[in-house]
């Protein structure tokens, strides 16, 4: 509180203006709750524990750093943006010149828009190339693009209804491909070139929350993976998997939905369940072969459930 009231006199902002600039603005929604009291050294512990949030670095559009004269979007933090719908172009994640990370803090002559890291290759000369000329790959893909919108409008009202068990269903599919890629369906032929190219050389390290192309590749994966290539399927899962009453509560006696793809939770199976098919039982998904499990009560081990 003591730094706020610092900035807030240097600055003039108020703390609620500091906040609405730091990734505590999506604290409670779309990201966990922000830790209590809200001290310097806890919110570095929260901002060091997340796993949907770049603490140190960010992804950017070139195009948009130029328009803006260097102002970077605070959506850009989190591993929900792999794309600028404005320009139609994949976000970098990485320098052009040094390969390193974009936006890291640390000492040097780095702007708004110079990258101003240490070259490895060059003798540890510093880098000082224009982020804001480099050129990000074009995005071609149409069901990439809406997936990005609807990611952007979930992540620009961070506390509104259902966009947080959203987004944690989505993880939780992209996840699902990180950890058992070779059982997930592969990459669906009509996506983009430079996605098939960055999806076949990952040589199976998918640290997909520095690299803009690896989490556009899940998440096309997520939500298109294993269904058929007819627009109506489509449609179909995208209505599914983005509306609010994906997981219905309990009380409405519905079924959850299947909001994007993921591996069948039962014992030795790793069947991979296409968005809008199998079966939620409690948050874990079955494939149609095993829809007849349940949870065992304590554990989370699925077994054949019993016929009285």
């Amino acid at each position: 509180m003591r730094d706020r009231r610092h900035v807030q006199a240097a600055t003039g902002l108020a703390a609620a203006r500091q906040q609405a600039m730091t990734l505590a603005h999506y604290a409670g929604g779309v990201l966990p709750a922000f830790p209590s009291p809200p001290r310097w050294r806890t919110a570095a512990v929260w901002v060091a524990r997340l796993r949907l949030a770049l603490s140190e670095r960010s992804r950017a559009c070139p195009a948009c750093l130029r328009e803006s004269g260097g102002r970077w979007l605070l959506r850009w933090r989190l591993v929900w943006s792999f794309a600028c719908v404005r320009h139609r172009v994949y976000l970098l994640g990485a320098c052009r010149g040094c390969g390193n990370g974009l936006h890291r803090i640390g000492p040097g002559p780095a702007d708004a828009v110079v990258c101003g890291q240490y070259d490895r290759g060059s003798q540890g000369r510093v880098c000082l190339r224009v982020i804001s000329r480099m050129r990000p790959p074009r995005l071609s893909d149409p069901h990439l693009l809406q997936c990005q919108r609807h990611l952007d409008r979930l992540v620009d009202h961070p506390h509104g209804d259902g966009g947080r068990d959203i987004l944690q269903s989505l993880h939780t599919a992209l996840e699902d491909i990180r950890i058992g890629y070779d059982d997930a369906p592969p990459l669906p032929e009509d996506t983009d070139a430079v996605l098939h190219r960055r999806w076949h050389g990952h040589g199976g390290a998918l640290g997909y929350r520095n690299d803009p192309l690896l989490t556009a590749a899940l998440l096309k994966i997520a939500t298109a993976g294993g269904l058929a290539a007819s627009q109506d399927t489509l449609a179909q899962a995208d209505t599914a998997s983005w509306s609010a009453d994906g997981l219905l509560p309990p009380d409405t006696g519905a079924p959850p939905a299947n909001r994007f793809g993921g591996t069948c939770r039962a014992v030795a199976c790793a069947a991979w369940v296409p968005p809008g098919q199998g079966h939620v039982v409690k948050t874990q998904l079955l494939c149609p072969a095993h829809a007849d499990h349940v949870i065992t009560p304590g554990t989370a081990d699925l077994v054949p459930r019993r016929s009285l």
